[in-house]
C-alpha cells in the first residue's frame, strides 16, 4: 500500500506542483543571496513572462473557471505559476494524442451504422429531440438506436457475473478497456484465465489500459504475461516522468464488447474492491449496464477509436463493426452511447447532464463519487429547484481521496441553500456515474460531476430514453438513498473547522488540481 502511494504520488500533477514550487523558492533565495546585481532583470522577465500569459489565457477559449484559477496562480506565484502553465498548456504530446483520435475517429465514424428512420422517429418521440441532434452532430457523433435491450446492474459484484458469463460464450473477439487494471487482483486472474482460455480457442482478444490508472498497479513485466497468452495489448499515454504532459487527460472509460454482440460499461475496473472482494472504503457501491443489440457497434467504433489513437496496426473496421447477429427485440425507447475526448472543445459529457437537468420537470437524481461543479452546473442545478424540480445528489461517506471529500463540503451550503437535497452514501464508498430524470431519461457510464470528467479526461456513457430499465434504475436510487445520511445544515456546521478552511483553499485551485 505504500508503494502504491508512492507511485500515485510520483506520476500525479500535485508531485510536479510542488517540484516547480521548490524550483521557485531556490531561484528567489539564489536571486537574493548570489544575484542581488540582476534581481531587477529577472524579476522583471518574471512580470513580463507573467503579463503575457494571462493576457494569453484570457483570450483563451474555455471555462472561466479555468482562466480565472490560472490567473490566480500566475498572478501570486508567477514564476511557480508560468513554468506549471508552459508544462500543462503547450504539452506537445497532449496535441499529438489528440490528432491521432481526430484521424480515428474520422475513419471509424462513417462505419457505423445510422438508421435515419430511427433518428427522425427518436427526434420526435424521445422528449429529447434537440438532444438527440446534438449528440449525433457533436465531435460524439454518436445516433440513437432502437432495437436494443439494457440490463442495469446495482452492484459492481453483479455486473461481473455476468461479463464472466458472456466473456465465456465469446466465439470471434473481445475488446477491453479499462482506467484501472491491478494485476494481483483475483477479479484479474480469474478474467485472464478466461480470456487466455478463450485465444486457444481462435478469439481475438484485446486489452487497452490507461498508463497513469494503472501505474501503481501492474508490473513491469504485465506485458510479457500478455504476449505470453497472445492477448493483444495497448497502454493509452505510458507514464515518463516530467514528460508526461498528457496525464491531465487520462483514459478512464470502461468498455467490454463481446462479438459485436453485447457491451458492458459503468464504474467498475479490475480491481477486486470494485466487486467487494476487498474493503478499502467500506462497502463499494458501483453499477453498470449491459448493452444487446444495435447500439452495441457504437461501443465498437469507441474502442476501435481508442485503440487506434494509440496502436495503428489494424484498419479492418468492418470485422468488428457490424458485426454479430443482432435480432430483432421487442426493445423500448432508444439508447445512445457516446464518448466524450477532451480536447475537441466538446464538452459532452457535461451537455448531455446540464440538458436533461433542464428539462427536468419532476426529479433529477445524481450518484457521483466526485463533486466538484462549475458555476454553469451549479446554476442548472439551480434553476431545477426553483421550477419546482426535486433535486437529491449521494456521494460517499467513506472517500477514497481526503482532499475530494473536503472539497466536496464546500459545495453543500451553496447546494442545501437552493433546496438540493445531498445525501451520503452511510455503507463506505460509493462510484457510481449515474442520473435519473423524471423516470424517462438515464445516464449511466463513467462520467463524474466534476472538472476532470467534464473537461479532462476521455469518457463513455449512455444516454437512455424511454427503456424499461429506467424503473430499475430508479428503484436502486432510492434503496440507496434509504441507506444513506441526508445533510442538513445542522449537520454540515458540526463538520471539522479545519477541514472546510481546507477545502476551501483547495476550492480555489479546483479546475487544475
Amino acid at each position: 500500500m505504500k508503494l502504491h502511494r508512492l507511485y500515485k504520488l510520483v506520476y500525479s500533477n500535485k508531485f510536479i506542483a510542488w517540484i516547480m514550487l521548490a524550483f521557485q523558492v531556490l531561484v528567489l533565495c539564489a536571486g537574493f543571496v548570489w544575484l542581488k546585481d540582476y534581481s531587477r532583470v529577472y524579476f522583471g522577465l518574471v512580470s513580463v513572462t507573467s503579463a503575457l500569459l494571462l493576457i494569453y489565457e484570457i483570450n483563451r477559449r474555455e471555462a472561466p473557471e479555468f482562466k480565472m484559477t490560472w490567473m490566480i496562480v500566475i498572478a501570486i506565484i508567477p514564476l511557480f505559476g508560468a513554468l506549471m502553465y508552459l508544462y500543462t498548456r503547450f504539452g506537445f504530446i497532449s496535441k499529438g494524442i489528440a490528432i491521432n483520435h481526430r484521424e480515428a475517429c474520422k475513419e471509424i465514424d462513417p462505419i457505423v451504422p445510422c438508421d435515419d428512420e430511427v433518428y427522425e422517429k427518436a427526434k420526435a418521440q424521445s422528449g429529447v429531440g434537440g438532444l438527440v441532434h446534438y449528440l449525433k452532430h457533436s465531435a460524439a457523433k454518436s445516433a440513437p438506436y432502437a432495437n436494443t435491450q439494457v440490463e442495469y446492474y446495482k452492484l459492481g459484484e453483479e455486473m461481473y457475473v455476468q461479463m464472466k458469463k458472456e466473456m465465456e460464450n465469446a466465439k470471434h473477439f473481445i475488446f477491453m478497456e479499462f482506467f484501472i487494471v491491478n494485476q494481483s487482483s483475483t477479479m484479474w486472474h480469474e478474467m485472464f484465465d478466461i480470456l487466455s482460455r478463450k485465444v486457444r480457442e481462435g478469439v481475438e482478444v484485446r486489452l487497452l489500459y490507461d498508463g497513469i490508472g494503472s501505474v501503481a498497479t501492474l508490473p513491469k513485466n504485465f506485458t510479457l504475461m500478455l504476449d505470453n497468452a497472445n492477448i493483444r495489448h495497448a497502454e493509452f499515454a505510458p507514464v515518463k516522468p516530467l514528460l508526461s504532459t498528457y496525464q491531465n487527460n487520462r483514459d478512464h472509460r470502461k468498455i467490454i464488447v463481446i462479438d459485436g454482440e453485447v457491451a458492458f460499461t459503468g464504474g467498475i475496473n479490475i480491481a477486486d474492491e470494485y466487486v467487494n472482494r476487498i474493503s478499502r472504503f467500506g462497502h463499494w457501491k458501483d453499477n453498470g449496464i449491459k448493452v444487446v443489440g444495435d447500439a452495441v457497434d457504437k461501443f465498437s467504433a469507441m474502442f476501435l477509436e481508442m485503440w487506434n489513437t494509440v496502436s495503428d496496426d489494424d484498419k479492418d473496421y468492418t470485422k468488428y463493426i457490424g458485426a454479430g447477429n443482432k435480432e430483432k427485440t421487442d426493445a423500448t425507447g432508444f439508447v445512445i452511447p457516446y464518448g466524450d475526448c477532451p480536447l475537441d472543445e466538446d464538452n459532452i459529457g457535461k451537455r448531455v447532464y446540464i440538458d436533461l437537468i433542464n428539462r427536468a420537470e419532476e426529479y433529477v437524481h445524481i450518484m457521483t463519487p466526485y463533486l466538484v461543479l462549475d458555476n454553469e452546473t451549479m446554476e442548472a442545478l439551480r434553476y431545477a429547484v426553483s421550477r419546482g424540480v426535486e433535486v437529491k445528489i449521494i456521494i460517499p461517506h467513506h472517500p477514497d481521496k481526503a482532499y475530494a471529500y473536503w472539497l466536496a463540503h464546500t459545495y453543500y451550503p451553496e447546494l442545501m441553500h437552493y433546496g438540493v437535497e445531498i445525501y451520503e452514501y452511510s455503507p463506505g464508498f460509493i462510484h457510481a456515474k449515474t442520473m435519473i430524470v423524471d423516470n424517462k431519461y438515464t445516464v449511466v457510464g463513467t462520467v463524474n460531476f466534476d472538472y476532470r470528467s467534464f473537461y479532462l479526461h476521455y469518457e463513455c456513457a449512455v444516454l437512455m430514453a424511454g427503456v424499461d430499465e429506467i424503473e430499475k434504475i430508479e428503484t436502486d436510487f432510492s434503496d440507496t438513498v434509504s441507506k444513506s445520511e441526508k445533510i442538513t445544515q445542522e449537520i454540515y456546521k458540526q463538520f471539522n473547522p479545519i477541514t472546510k478552511l481546507i477545502g476551501r483553499g483547495i476550492r480555489i485551485l479546483a479546475p487544475i488540481i
